[in-house]
């Protein structure tokens, strides 16, 4: 009685049983320009509006961060005592009892949710988020600031250990993104996961758009957790690894290397990790030993890819306080690395 009085509000909550596809949400992104520049958590911004709109049961919060996390629904308000209807919720700085809330959320199964904080404050919401990839609950965490890219906020702030140390909880799905692009990707592979929690580690600082790689090869890449970004002309001799903002590394150190260099892109180990063996044999053949990987962050989970005769260009130490470029340059974390790492094997 009550859904035929309310046809409207029953269609709307109908529409929690069904399936999010993440083509149809990328359908509905539009594409970046060609010369954009933005940083990843910008991008996401950008890509979570239209999301927002085809996904109507999709809420959105943050830990007092709205105004550097850029998850805000703009087309809504936020929820309080006044606004029961408003999805932007504001939970104040306390990540733990944020993260705690969306497990809350999640298991209610009406909507789909999400929050926002600085990538190195996940330590405090980690409980939480061990605990929605336990019972499979599909939150998702719009996690910004996610390197030495932080630059001036220093040590504290960067968060050299973190994606590594999420990465290891079980059924926790990582996404960094390299660009706009592969940004729109990751957001729609999180909305499309039901089984469990998704987070997207997004950058401060401004990224190129990786116009060399197809903008449908990059956002279809995502949801396979890794892919050829740029395919070698020649026989294989070497494969560059890279994740988020050090993609656009590894492809210009390619370029020096020479036609045999292959780049693979891998925004989310877990995903990669569940493709099917050929698929992954066809990305990273076990033939080509001559491997090198480059991220911003701790080195040892790098070399399940690399293996022992590879190398790994990272960070194993806490980062500095100086501009993002200037400590990405102090750290090694350059395109002259990475082509001296490749040519040392």
């Amino acid at each position: 009685a009550w859904a035929a009085a309310n046809p409207e509000k029953a269609a709307l909550l109908e529409s929690r049983n069904a399936p999010i596809s993440a083509t149809d949400l990328l359908a509905k992104i539009p594409t970046f320009p060609a010369d954009a520049k933005l940083a990843t958590r910008a991008a996401g911004r950008d890509v979570l509006q239209p999301i927002a709109a085809a996904v109507p049961l999709f809420v959105s919060g943050s830990a007092d961060l709205y105004g550097s996390t850029l998850n805000y629904i703009a087309a809504d308000k936020d929820f309080d005592k006044s606004n029961r209807a408003g999805r932007n919720i504001r939970f104040g700085i306390r990540e733990h009892a944020m993260a705690a809330i969306n497990n809350g959320i999640a298991y209610d199964g009406i909507f789909r949710t999400s929050c926002a904080t600085f990538l190195v404050f996940a330590d405090y919401s980690r409980p939480s988020m061990r605990l929605a990839a336990l019972a499979k609950l599909p939150v998702t965490y719009i996690y910004t600031h996610d390197s030495i890219g932080v630059g001036e906020d220093g040590p504290t702030h960067q968060p050299v250990e973190t994606v590594s140390g999420l990465r290891v909880i079980p059924n926790l799905d990582v996404i960094r993104p390299a660009d706009p692009e592969e940004a729109a990707g990751a957001f729609a592979a999180a909305l499309e996961r039901n089984d469990g929690p998704t987070l997207l580690a997004l950058t401060r600082q401004n990224l190129p758009n990786l116009n060399d790689i197809p903008v449908q090869a990059r956002r279809e890449g995502v949801l396979k957790g890794a892919y050829i970004a740029v395919k070698e002309t020649t026989e294989l001799t070497h494969i560059l690894l890279a994740s988020g903002s050090e993609l656009q590394l590894a492809v210009a150190a390619a370029k020096q290397i020479g036609a045999g260099a292959r780049v693979v892109s891998v925004p989310s180990f877990e995903r990669f990790n569940r493709q099917s063996a050929e698929y992954r044999e066809s990305v990273l053949p076990k033939a080509v030993r001559k491997r090198v990987a480059v991220e911003a962050g701790v080195t040892g989970l790098w070399y399940q890819y690399v293996g022992l005769d590879g190398k790994v260009v990272g960070i194993d130490r806490f980062g500095m306080s100086a501009p993002g470029p200037i400590v990405f340059k102090e750290l090694g974390i350059t395109t002259e690395a990475v082509v001296a790492a490749a040519k040392s094997l």
